[in-house]
């Protein structure tokens, strides 16, 4: 039965869409999406609920991501991603009731399961497609975007004053942790920021991607959640992908899988990835996340169970690049 709080919730979304957007679908809150809470509208939508704070930055997206959509519509590429639906005064991004709402147009597919060892050649074949038409986008629609973890990175590591740092999770060697990690990183980051940069999707998961079937053949069909997207490296892209296999996928032989996952993604793109870079990205990926995570958190925003899992992923990752891949790594879930 439905609590009274969650029943208002609900009334209170439903008076949203209702004025905003005259969308009077069955709603129901999913536990889709860390950084927002994500309302599944009937069978067509999917509504986003921020904080208000974010809309400016969150209506920069969305006009990225039509711009985007648009592009892969007219040359006929492969990959979908979700339209964004104006409100009816012509808002992609509407603030309301202290939150921002963003409404999406449901796409066909499934999200694939991390623990199917299939999905990552799948993966790496579709982050190839994606980056190639990245580029082509890129050429044709310059894009004002966010700085990746190239200079992010940096910049993280400058944070870490051990004089006067303050713990921020429950987690015993917070701090040791963070330095240990910008030391490893620090030497790593002056070969890994000369790598040339492009528009990257920021967040390569199964849970943001969708496949989809025919012909007894599995392929990626669309792609989810621009939040992250940035100018950088692909091997942070890639990285994600070896992320997921290495905390979330609870699969062995993560060492050869991570180089099948390479080899797959070469010889598509036909560009060279050195594992170092790739773990460079990696670890930058999690220091970076930390820091964001801190920021978003201390000013009260949504996602507050991130905050027990922050330290964790830095350890995880920061265990592994640093036994230089001796088989040595047990495979943990996050």
């Amino acid at each position: 039965m439905e609590s009274s709080a969650s029943a208002h919730d609900s009334r209170f979304v439903a008076e949203v869409l209702a004025k905003h957007w005259h969308i009077r679908e069955p709603i129901v809150k999913t536990g889709l999406g860390v950084s927002r809470v994500t309302w599944r509208v009937g069978q067509l939508y999917w509504l986003s609920q921020s904080e208000e704070q974010r809309s400016a930055e969150l209506t920069r997206k969305a006009k990225l991501m039509e711009r985007l959509r648009c592009f892969l519509e007219d040359e006929h590429l492969s990959i979908s991603v979700p339209e964004v639906i104006a409100s009816l005064s012509g808002q992609l991004v509407v603030e309301d009731g202290g939150y921002g709402w963003c409404v999406t147009r449901h796409l066909q597919g499934f999200h694939p399961d991390s623990g199917d060892p299939t999905i990552y050649p799948v993966l790496a074949e579709g982050l190839a497609r994606f980056h190639r038409e990245m580029r082509l986008f890129s050429d044709s629609q310059p894009a004002d975007v966010s700085d990746g973890i190239c200079v992010s990175a940096r910049k993280s590591i400058a944070r870490m004053d051990a004089v006067h740092f303050v713990p921020f999770t429950k987690h015993r060697e917070e701090q040791e942790l963070l330095v240990r990690a910008g030391d490893w990183l620090q030497p790593h980051l002056q070969e890994f920021e000369k790598l040339p940069r492009q528009l990257i999707h920021g967040d390569w998961t199964p849970r943001n991607v969708l496949f989809d079937s025919s012909d007894d053949r599995v392929y990626l069909n669309a792609i989810l959640d621009f939040e992250a997207m940035a100018l950088d490296p692909v091997h942070v892209d890639v990285a994600s992908i070896c992320s997921t296999l290495l905390m979330w996928s609870a699969l062995d032989n993560i060492d050869e899988r991570i180089d099948d996952l390479l080899s797959t993604y070469e010889n598509l793109s036909e560009r060279r990835l050195e594992i170092d870079h790739v773990f460079t990205a990696m670890l930058a990926h999690w220091l970076c996340h930390y820091w964001s995570w801190r920021d978003r958190l201390e000013d009260g925003g949504f996602g507050q169970d991130v905050k027990g899992r922050l330290c964790l992923r830095i350890a995880s990752v920061l265990d592994y690049v640093s036994e230089s891949r001796g088989g040595r790594h047990t495979p943990i879930t996050l």
